[in-house]
């Protein structure tokens, strides 16, 4: 991520953008505070008091990565933003978009936001009951993972951290899902945010120590 760790190298704002749908929308959370970008803001800021940090939360619920993918030239590059982490592949899954579709959707949108200098995160779909009621599921998990292997962008597994969370009984689904056993609530929305803070934080710091740079680092 270059173009973000040389912002927090010359101590620049650093302007996060975050793109997707409901779950980035913040739909089953208690409040706007309690959505995972504004959660994400919180815990960077506390990681790196020293550090500005801006994130905007550009989430539309139920839309499609072609909607999202038409909104990257109207309202992500008019913001110039240092990093875009990008949610999207659930709302296709589920309304049956062809998978050879939806990738080559991603790949343009990724294209766009490199052509600008953009760096990008990948953020891949929420674990709900639900899922395993859709046969093309797998395979938009596995088609994000390979997009970000073959284009070497970081990608955060999210199913697969929540999928954990549940199989390992930390969690049940009851306590990291909405009353309607499909979005987030507080509980989830935190832990995504702290855990993309703390994937954040882990790149900031190597590149400061890399660069002999003196930086307080605070812990979740």
């Amino acid at each position: 991520m270059p173009r973000l760790t040389a912002a927090f190298r010359k101590g620049e704002v650093i302007r996060i953008v975050a793109l997707g749908s409901s779950s980035t929308q913040g739909a089953g959370a208690s409040s706007k505070a309690a959505s995972y970008p504004s959660r994400l803001l919180v815990e960077l800021q506390h990681r790196f008091p020293e550090h500005k940090f801006e994130v905007v939360n550009l989430g539309i619920g139920g839309q499609l990565a072609r909607d999202m993918l038409a909104r990257i030239a109207s309202a992500v590059l008019p913001l110039d933003p240092d990093l875009v982490i990008w949610q999207t592949g659930v709302n296709d899954a589920i309304r049956g978009v062809k998978i050879s579709e939806f990738q080559s959707t991603v790949d343009a949108g990724l294209n766009l936001m490199q052509k600008h200098g953009i760096d990008v995160v990948l953020l891949n779909h929420q674990y709900y009951p639900g899922a395993a009621r859709l046969p093309n599921f797998p395979s938009y998990l596995r088609i994000m993972k390979a997009i970000s292997t073959e284009r070497k962008i970081p990608l955060l597994r999210r199913y697969e951290i929540m999928q954990h969370m549940v199989t390992s009984s930390q969690f049940s689904v009851e306590e990291l899902l909405a009353p309607d056993k499909f979005h987030l609530n507080d509980t989830s929305y935190r832990c995504l945010g702290e855990v993309m803070a703390d994937a954040l934080a882990e790149e900031l710091t190597t590149v400061a120590s890399r660069a002999g740079l003196r930086t307080h680092v605070s812990g979740p």
